[in-house]
């Protein structure tokens, strides 16, 4: 009897770590939407001003804001349905399979904060 109550403990342990695990990366994925969406937005305003169009380091963040645009608008919702909801795109066909994971390698290596350098 003492096994089978210790058995059912760690199972409500595990389903506890889960279901924080999982709450934890919805409210994640939403902060980090919503803070990226401002701090990329701002950086758009201030380094599209015609008096930076000559920078180069201006040009290139922009560049970085948009392909950061494309993490939050792309990458982080795929995320958080995967994560946050256990609804996962890459059970789907192969083909769509190896188009998500090209896409988000793409993304992820055009963004310069996400390379390991």
């Amino acid at each position: 009897m003492s096994s089978l109550n210790n058995t059912n403990g760690i199972a409500t342990a595990l389903n506890a770590i889960n279901w924080s695990s999982m709450m934890f990366t919805r409210f994640w994925c939403i902060r980090m939407f919503i803070l990226g969406f401002i701090g990329h937005s701002l950086n758009m305003c201030v380094f599209t001003r015609p008096k930076l169009h000559l920078n180069p380091c201006a040009r290139h963040f922009i560049a970085l804001a948009i392909t950061g645009y494309a993490v939050i608008f792309i990458i982080l919702p795929i995320r958080l349905l995967q994560f946050g909801y256990s609804r996962s795109l890459f059970i789907a066909p192969v083909a769509m399979c190896k188009f998500l994971t090209y896409l988000f390698s793409c993304i992820s290596s055009l963004n310069y904060y996400s390379r390991n350098d």
